[in-house]
């Protein structure tokens, strides 16, 4: 497995498949480090990030990016029920909307929740996965108060030619999936277009028996990703990509007339995430890299019924059409052998269209960033600043700085301290009787120590952070509305350790986290104090083999600390055959042991289930 753990730091961000522009102008893959949004090797990173490639993905065989993304240190998640259920995704214990996703670099999300569908990514569509830990929100901005994870889409082959790929899967609960892609081209120009369908009955999400609740709940997918990279010459490039993914997902929950009147239904959400950007990148010196890029990502929700009762025909739900317009401008200047200077300007503009009657639908951001980075040999560092000017809530700055000292050749010492920034979403500030118009941006100041090894029989690392986020709003199931503390610790240990014994790889990582509520001690809610993940696997000639196992301590339902749920141990496998050179057999086995346990509980149908065991079979067809 290729992850590079918490203080083994590099992320490297691939924005695309066209060329980096190198010094000396020679042709090399575009890179671009999501850290530091600049290139730079693995072992001069100053930060804590997780790396999955295609390999990774290949062997684990995700069901969903949730599966794929909680093997890394210090991510966890609280789903609602099965496949397609609402999901929160905690990094380090911080919210889900405290960590800034991206894809191919473009952020992703919704206005109104503030945070993207992360069911909505299929991970057949993936390349590779970075995730970085602490708070970039000096390169960032909001949203990147927990790290970055960026999504990099799949381009199946970069080579001469075009190369087909299919790949045809089913599985247990009626689950079907099918992939199709080409892609390919020449020394110029690379284009890649692939296609997923997927369906699946699903599990009933809920414990509730009442009604249509008893009901199993459905998923069904469809994911489109194209993508083009043009070599106009050796000093320009430009890189086009646009990739939509269509849900459609049952739950289990009420349904009610504009007078309040309830009928009975079998409740569903149509969903929509589509994201595109267009980017060029210029050489106009030597030692200046120029690179433009607009973009734009949509996040749009439909709430509908398939009603029990005729008396009900015709009463529609509710619809969230949220966009957000992405405009950057960056200038990499390399001076002299060691040292980098980053200078960029930032410009987005959300928007949201509702049934719903919202008090502020739109609200821009300006930002200006700059980036400074060096390497006086045994000693690096960094100093980052950012100034964001937003419509709502006015001027903000933030601020980083890194260090890192070279104890050894094969041991390193990193010592960071990041402040964070975050805007209130628009279902916290408006949404009608719920949202609190006069919440304030949430900030944070995070301080970390990290010490890692890269030695000749593997690698690891260990560290400490502490996150002091002020202002954080929470859920608040008393009230059933967001309220606002005044400021929540959250601080932990990471280690992980990657090795080979007898041909086997062996990645392992636990995190011990505390997070809670400054003025009254109690735990923040949903976010488990322990976890650990271990991960087993060997591949042979034809064949290979992979087994994992993941471990989540208890954590509160409620921020009284009343109620709290039960920890869980899962136990997944995977199995592969290469018949030959164009045809593979997979086969995913997920909670081997049927584990039973409760991740979420729902105010009115009681606790959200767990899947429980699954198996999938696949066979993936690439012509020669």
């Amino acid at each position: 497995m290729n992850k590079i753990t918490l203080a083994a730091a590099g992320s490297i961000f691939t924005i695309a498949t066209s060329p980096l522009f190198a010094a000396d102008e020679s042709n090399i893959e575009t890179t671009v480090v999501t850290a530091t949004r600049t290139e730079q090797s693995v072992a001069d990173i100053l930060a804590p990030v997780t790396v999955f490639d295609r390999a990774d993905i290949e062997r684990i065989q995700p069901a969903d990016l949730q599966e794929l993304l909680s093997r890394a240190v210090g991510v966890s998640f609280v789903r609602n029920g099965g496949r397609g259920a609402a999901t929160s995704l905690f990094l380090r214990g911080n919210k889900s909307n405290h960590t800034l996703v991206m894809i191919d670099g473009v952020r992703i999300g919704s206005a109104t929740l503030g945070s993207p569908s992360l069911t909505n990514l299929p991970p057949e569509l993936i390349e590779r996965v970075e995730i970085v830990r602490g708070s970039r929100s000096s390169l960032y901005g909001s949203e990147a108060i927990g790290g970055v994870i960026n999504i990099i889409t799949r381009k199946y082959h970069d080579g001469e030619g075009l190369q087909p790929v299919l790949q045809v899967g089913a599985g247990t609960q009626g689950t079907r999936k099918i992939v199709a892609a080409v892609s390919g081209g020449n020394e110029q120009t690379q284009a890649n277009i692939s296609v997923l369908s997927e369906e699946t009955d699903g599990i009933d999400h809920t414990s509730s028996k009442a009604g249509v609740s008893g009901d199993k709940d459905g998923f069904e997918q469809t994911a489109i990703n194209v993508s083009v990279s043009h070599k106009m010459s050796d000093r320009a490039e430009i890189f086009a990509f646009y990739q939509t993914s269509q849900t459609e997902a049952d739950y289990d929950g009420s349904c009610y007339d504009s007078a309040f009147t309830e009928f009975e239904c079998s409740p569903y959400t149509e969903g929509e995430v589509s994201v595109a950007n267009i980017r060029g990148k210029f050489l106009p010196l030597s030692n200046w890299l120029l690179t433009l890029s607009a973009g734009e990502s949509a996040d749009k929700s439909t709430i509908d019924y398939r009603y029990v009762d005729p008396a009900a025909s015709g009463i529609s739900g509710d619809t969230f059409d949220t966009k957000r317009r992405i405009y950057n401008l960056q200038n990499d200047f390399t001076l002299g052998a060691h040292h980098v200077l980053t200078v960029g300007a930032e410009r987005t503009l959300d928007r949201v269209e509702s049934t719903l009657s919202y008090s502020e639908i739109s609200r821009g951001n300006k930002a200006a960033y700059i980036q400074w980075q060096g390497d006086y040999g045994v000693v690096d560092a960094l100093v980052g600043f950012r100034k964001d000017d937003n419509d709502q809530f006015g001027k903000n700055e933030t601020k980083n700085l890194s260090m890192g000292f070279d104890i050894s050749a094969e041991i390193k010492l990193i010592g960071s301290y990041g402040e964070g920034y975050n805007a209130p979403n628009f279902n916290d500030l408006y949404y009608p009787f719920y949202g609190v118009p006069t919440l304030k941006p949430e900030t944070s100041e995070n301080i970390e120590l990290e010490l890692r090894g890269d030695q000749s029989w593997g690698s690891w690392a260990v560290g400490r952070f502490e996150n002091d986020v002020d202002k954080l709003i929470q859920y608040n199931p008393a009230t059933f509305g967001p309220d606002q503390i005044e400021s929540a610790e959250i601080k932990g240990y990471e280690f992980s350790i990657s090795s080979t014994i007898q041909q086997w790889s062996i990645d392992a990582n636990v995190t011990r986290l505390d997070a809670t509520d400054a003025n009254t001690g109690l735990e923040l809610r949903r976010r488990a104090d322990k976890q650990a993940n271990l991960d087993v696997a060997r591949e042979w000639q034809h064949w290979g083999v992979s087994g994992s196992l993941r471990l989540v301590s208890s954590r509160y339902e409620d921020t009284a600390n009343n109620d709290e749920l039960s920890g869980y141990g899962l136990v997944d496998s995977t199995v592969f055959y290469r018949v030959n050179e164009q045809v593979k057999l997979q086969l995913a086995l997920k909670n081997i042991f049927d584990k039973e346990y409760v991740s979420a509980r729902s105010f009115s149908f009681g606790d959200y289930v767990s899947i429980g065991r699954e198996a999938m079979m696949s066979i993936t067809y690439t012509p020669k």
